[in-house]
Formats: structure tokens, sequence, C-alpha cells
């Protein structure tokens, strides 16, 4: 294993990289956590005017009300106040398929 030597400015900016990114991997898996507890799959079937759908919904374990991916998103921006948006939508997406990961707090390419 080879040493490297940094400076300590290039210290304090590896180390704020690495906070921000076990910050984010927490709230991320915080999010999934939150999915699992309290909602399950559920595909369906939607009716709009005439036509039927096939679209992703979800079910409360609580009362087992079904609710749409954008119903949920909105309580969770919301319940999560200053989360961006995109990462509950990713958070859900990721939830929804099964393709997240909790160790890295991404979802898996596949």
């Amino acid at each position: 294993m080879r040493k490297i030597k940094i400076t300590e400015n290039q210290l304090k900016v590896i180390s704020k990289v690495i906070l921000e990114t076990k910050a984010n991997v927490s709230l991320r898996n915080k999010l999934h956590t939150f999915l699992e507890d309290d909602y399950e799959q559920n595909g369906g079937v939607k009716k709009m005017g005439n036509q039927f759908f096939d679209t992703p919904l979800i079910k409360k374990k609580v009362d087992g009300e079904i609710i749409t991916p954008q119903t949920l998103c909105s309580y969770m921006c919301d319940k999560f106040s200053g989360v961006a948006k995109s990462i509950v939508i990713d958070a859900i997406k990721g939830w929804f398929i099964g393709d997240y990961n909790k160790e890295t707090g991404m979802r898996k390419k596949v």
C-alpha cells in the first residue's frame, strides 16, 4: 500500500465530502425504512374516463387504503421537509422496484 501526502486544506475538503456522503446515505436509508415499515407495493388498474390503465399503486399497512405514488410523494415531501423532491421520487422508485442498496444508498444499475 502506498502512502500519499495531502495538505490540511485537501484533508478538510475530503473530510467534508465523506461526511456529506454519509449523511446522504443515512437520509436515503431513513426514507427506505419509512416506506418498508408503513407501505407495501400493490399493482393495480386505474380507471381514467372510459379506459383502464395498469398503474403502480401503494397500499398503506395501517388501514389498507390504496394510494398513488404521486400522493405518497406529496405526503413524504411534507413529512420530510427540506428533502428534495427528486430524492423522494428516487427513494419511492427504488423501494417499489426493489433495486435499492442500503450500503451505498443508491439504486442498483439493471
